[in-house]
């Protein structure tokens, strides 16, 4: 070896990195392989998280399962507070929808069950009405228009008032409601209410959302109304407290009045589905302890028939039915009615000449639920009870329950290290 060659490979020798112990060799092997181990760990986690979150679905396609898309159950749960929303993927056709106070932001949320018997929350704002379910189940309105089967929103031109914000036609292609604001009842001197300004009745097309005015009520007036089995009238009975109301038929198309009826304190229209299947009639609800405006705890009501060729009015024979009802659908040529109370949970019953038959539709949450009328009419009834699915899930559920099992992989893993090296030294001790 010449002396040139010597002297580079010294100076290589100083500038070289040292070798490594082989004791520390084989920590840093031992430490790549962890670091490799827990990538994986978390990437079947992921994975996991991935198959196991639904997928948003489209169309009307359905996956029932075990459920009964044609019909409606005995009872539903409450949902988790980690239930998947709305937003997050609509779940309809719905068979029903019901408020709930079961919510992590602590106000008011809209439970909306899926024909497939899934759930999805819509958390409201403070005040906010969850919408009006129309009879096929396909939309929501309140707010906006919203589609819960393909999950798109149509803006309303203004906010629609009142409860329910909207009554929808049987054929669910359009629905009625109130353009204004809520402002409070004005007073005269003489303490009598004012008429004050006036709100916009108007018919909301679902095919592209468009709104078209067909009457005018006074701003502090309620309303109601019910749609003629073939949508081409509406009744719409408008009252203020302390007045005789007005119950006009009004022309879909030509938004003309074709009739009006004027009624006590104590009559108003039964319900969105307050006119007779063979298009004759129409039920009005007669307050049996005082008028409707006074809200008296102890109310009573029977249901009256206005014959719309003839204007008589036949009251039917029983008498004091507790609660606050409203007719919502017809089963069987019976009327179905929910009772609102005060005390105790809503219930549904069909009216029947000699009374009332109880039908089994209980169900979770703050008043009464909102059921899609075409089930209601065909469907059957008193199916198995639905429950939330727990993998039903917002995003960062799953994506807390990946990072707690992680972390769980970790410890134990961690804890298996130091017993491990616990027990060489033991061995090396001895």
């Amino acid at each position: 070896m010449t002396a040139r060659l010597t002297q580079a490979l010294l100076d290589a020798a100083e500038v070289a990195p040292p070798v490594p112990s082989p004791d520390l060799l084989w920590r840093r092997g031992r430490l790549r392989r962890r670091r490799r181990r827990t990538a994986a760990v978390l990437a079947c986690l992921l994975l996991a998280t991935a198959v196991g979150w639904p997928p948003a679905r489209s169309g009307t396609a359905l996956d029932v399962g075990g459920a009964d898309p044609a019909g409606l159950p005995a009872s539903v749960a409450e949902p988790y507070l980690w239930q998947r929303t709305l937003d997050g993927g609509p779940n309809g056709p719905v068979k029903l929808t019901f408020t709930t106070g079961h919510s992590l932001n602590l106000e008011s949320a809209l439970v909306l069950i899926g024909r497939d018997d899934s759930y999805r929350l819509d958390y409201l704002s403070p005040g906010e009405e969850g919408g009006a379910l129309s009879p096929d189940g396909r939309w929501l309105l309140g707010r906006h228009l919203r589609d819960l089967v393909g999950g798109g929103t149509r803006k309303l031109d203004r906010r629609l008032r009142g409860y329910p914000p909207a009554v929808w036609a049987p054929d669910s292609r359009a629905a009625v409601g109130v353009f204004g604001d809520d402002g409070g009842i004005v007073h005269d001197p003489q303490g009598q209410p004012l008429d004050g300004p006036e709100d916009e009745i108007v018919l909301v097309d679902v095919a592209d959302g468009t709104t078209r005015s067909i009457a005018t009520v006074p701003e502090a007036a309620q309303w109601q109304a019910a749609f003629s089995p073939d949508g081409s009238r509406l009744a719409l009975h408008t009252s203020l407290p302390d007045r005789d109301s007005v119950l006009t038929i009004v022309d879909t198309r030509t938004a003309s009045p074709l009739r009006t009826v004027t009624l006590t304190e104590r009559q108003r229209l039964a319900g969105p589905a307050a006119w007779t299947p063979d298009d004759a009639q129409l039920l009005l609800a007669v307050g049996d302890g005082c008028a409707w405006a006074a809200y008296c705890a102890d109310q009573t009501w029977h249901l009256q028939r206005l014959d719309l060729a003839t204007g008589t009015v036949v009251d039917e024979t029983v008498r004091g039915r507790p609660g606050f009802p409203s007719v919502i659908a017809w089963r069987d040529g019976e009327p179905v009615v929910q009772q609102f109370h005060d005390d105790r949970p809503c219930d549904t019953v069909a009216v029947t000449e000699t009374g009332t038959r109880v039908l089994p539709l209980p169900a979770a949450g703050l008043g009464c639920p909102d059921y899609a009328r075409d089930l209601l009419q065909q469907g059957s009834l008193g199916g198995p009870a639905i429950t939330p699915a727990l993998w039903q899930a917002q995003w960062w559920a799953y994506a807390s329950v990946a990072g707690l099992l992680a972390a769980l992989v970790l410890t134990v893993r961690r804890i298996s290290r130091r017993i491990r090296a616990a027990g060489r030294r033991a061995g090396r001790a001895g």
